[in-house]
């Protein structure tokens, strides 16, 4: 890509944000038995793949993970498809993507979520933009940023060695 672009984060602050969202969630969620991480496609996995990782050394609770396929660009529009390791009923759950804007993602990848009527929903995001126009938050949050509207935030993963969340 040769457009103009900032490293917002490099590889190793990337894998430190996630350190201590995982340290977060465990604080959040210590007295659970099980956790339930779902990734919105396909980024949102990603994250969910390193947090598993890191929480199943730092702590004891069972974890399963889930994952949400949807067309960000339809939002509400797009069809929902969620897949599961086990059922969400009476669980503990977080939804996981990489960046938060507006929120309309996140809120469409909530309501079949919320269908299945868990104890408990979390949302966790590497990077919030800031830039509500739905009532989603982030709970866990790696990274905070105002930014224009006309900017633009992207994760790059392409290579797990080696993955920056860049500003254009």
């Amino acid at each position: 890509m040769q457009e103009n672009r900032t490293i917002l984060l490099d590889h190793n602050q990337i894998e430190r944000k996630i350190q201590r969202m995982a340290w977060q969630l465990f604080e959040n969620n210590h007295l659970a038995k099980k956790m339930v991480l779902i990734g919105i496609a396909d980024n949102g996995m990603y994250i969910v793949e390193r947090l598993c990782d890191i929480l199943s050394k730092i702590s004891n609770i069972e974890l399963s993970k889930g994952r949400i396929d949807l067309d960000k660009k339809l939002g509400f529009d797009s069809e929902v498809s969620l897949q599961s390791e086990v059922s969400l009923e009476g669980e503990t759950v977080v939804v996981v993507d990489d960046v938060l804007n507006s929120g309309k993602t996140m809120f469409a990848s909530l309501m079949p979520v919320i269908q299945q009527k868990p104890s408990k929903i979390q949302t966790a995001v590497l990077a919030d933009r800031n830039h509500k126009t739905f009532p989603v938050k982030g709970d866990v949050v790696g990274i905070s940023l105002a930014t224009t509207l006309q900017e633009h935030i992207w994760f790059n993963f392409s290579d797990k060695n080696d993955s920056y969340i860049y500003l254009t």
